[in-house]
């Protein structure tokens, strides 16, 4: 029998096209539901992105509630090279005198110089304490050193494998001790030079027992004992500063909280009083307000666009028609205009200068801003009043933070929306699965059914031969 080199060659005719066209037409509610499928992650993300932008929205919201905001200040300073100011949230507003006398300083000592910094010194026992040297009231020509009160010796060996310059500059660095070490070469040679923290109790001895190879005691350094007292090139000192005619001594040059609420960084002395003004950081507030307004014309701009129905291109957007989306912008339309009687000056946005366009989205009034700026305690409780009981009292900020949180939170009507989406995605997907089931078994069906039409029109044709061969022959 002869075989079938294609799918519909025994019938004469071109059955993969008639399959193919037939199975089209049969796949065609799997295109409609693919369709609908796009369209529904179309929406999904949509209402991701609204959802996001009313969390954004929330967050703008919020931060205008905060009293840290409400209570930041700002610090000036008529020299900021000789002082460097920043506030904290419990400083008071309010303007000072600073007069820096003298600088807080470390200890620094040097010894002689070495040919480098490998050369060998000694090895030995170092002892390092922590403490101020003063003159005994009772003999002005005696030095003492008293240790200090938190502080103990710490004992650095030094061994023969640590003796070098640069060895037992590591030794001591890696010993915390309150001393740090570093290697200056100049030409003079190399040395070791040792610097303490600054003030007056951060001063240093160095107690030396050495070791079976001399030359550490280079090292020591005591003035109380009068020991290499020429390798001191600075001494501890404290920092003295006025602050408006009273004196105040630092160990550090970062005074903190000294004045409640300013940390005060002193970077040079000074030949005149400096003055620093403490004010509310209207900066500050100002920006909150700009990221709040932002945030509300993101959010109402988004939902506005995705609703939209373009007349001159003819198209839609995702959410056209779409009533939960329309309500969303109707709310807040709403909020951004109603009023509050929380404050007796401002009672609603526009009164601040935060003005409702016909668009719904708010534009910034800059004189009118600048003008409520001014009262920072009325404009806090527009925005930032709360109550359980009035909600007519309740600030704005206040009110647009819970509604954000009710449209965004996990029981908000986003999410309601997205879980209905995903259920009908997931719906249409499962009736996909479906009809390619059947698309599949009438493909079988089709070729099962030309098949047989092949093998059938084969053997008539073979019919047809044979008996044109017989007759050819009887004939003859």
């Amino acid at each position: 029998m002869a075989t079938i080199s294609s799918l519909g060659a025994g019938a004469g005719i071109d059955a993969e096209s008639i399959i193919s066209q037939l199975l089209t037409i049969e796949r065609q509610p799997i295109t409609l539901q693919t369709t609908g499928i796009n369209k529904l992650n179309t929406k999904l993300s949509t209402w991701g992105k609204i959802q996001s932008a009313f969390s954004t929205l929330k967050d703008a919201s919020a931060a205008l509630t905060k009293d840290t905001l409400w209570q930041a200040t700002t610090a000036k300073t008529s020299d900021s090279d000789a002082l460097t100011i920043s506030t904290g949230s419990n400083a008071a507003t309010g303007s000072y005198k600073v007069q820096v006398n003298q600088l807080a300083k470390a200890q620094f000592t040097a010894t002689p110089g070495y040919d480098s910094k490998s050369e060998v010194i000694g090895d030995g026992v170092l002892v390092l304490e922590i403490g101020a040297y003063t003159t005994n009231p009772d003999n002005t020509d005696e030095i003492i050193f008293t240790a200090k009160t938190d502080s103990s010796p710490v004992s650095i060996e030094i061994g023969p494998d640590d003796s070098s310059l640069e060895k037992i500059r590591d030794k001591i660095n890696a010993a915390s001790a309150g001393v740090t070490a570093s290697l200056v070469t100049d030409s003079n040679g190399t040395r070791l030079v040792m610097q303490g923290a600054t003030g007056e109790t951060n001063a240093f001895k160095i107690s030396v027992t050495e070791g079976t190879t001399s030359g550490l005691s280079a090292l020591a350094y005591d003035l109380a004992n009068n020991i290499n007292t020429n390798q001191l090139t600075q001494s501890a000192s404290n920092a003295n500063v006025e602050i408006n005619g009273l004196a105040i001594s630092s160990a550090s040059n970062t005074l903190n909280e000294v004045i409640e609420g300013l940390n005060i960084q002193i970077n040079k002395a000074t030949t005149s009083p400096v003055d620093i003004g403490v004010t509310e950081d209207t900066g500050r507030i100002q920006t909150a307000i700009e990221t709040f307004v932002k945030a509300y014309n993101d959010a109402i701009g988004l939902i506005r666009v995705q609703t939209l129905y373009d007349d001159s291109s003819k198209t839609s957007g995702p959410l056209q028609g779409d009533t939960t989306a329309t309500s969303l912008i109707r709310q807040l339309r709403s909020l951004a205009g109603s009023s509050t009687s929380a404050s007796a000056v401002f009672d609603r946005l526009s009164s601040i200068g935060l003005e409702t366009k016909t668009d719904g989205s708010l534009s910034t009034n800059s004189t009118k801003l600048n003008s409520a700026l001014k009262n920072l305690a009325e404009m806090k409780k527009m925005f930032a009043t709360a109550s359980d009981s009035n909600a007519s009292e309740e600030g704005l900020a206040v009110r647009l933070q819970k509604l954000s949180d009710q449209v965004a939170g996990s029981d908000g009507s986003i999410n309601s929306k997205t879980t209905n989406i995903k259920s009908a995605i997931k719906r249409s997907e499962s009736f996909i699965s479906q009809l390619e089931l059947r698309v599949a078994a009438t493909e079988k069906r089709l070729r099962a059914q030309y098949t047989a039409l092949d093998q059938t029109s084969l053997r008539l044709n073979g019919l047809s031969s044979y008996l044109a061969q017989q007759l050819s022959a009887l004939s003859n």
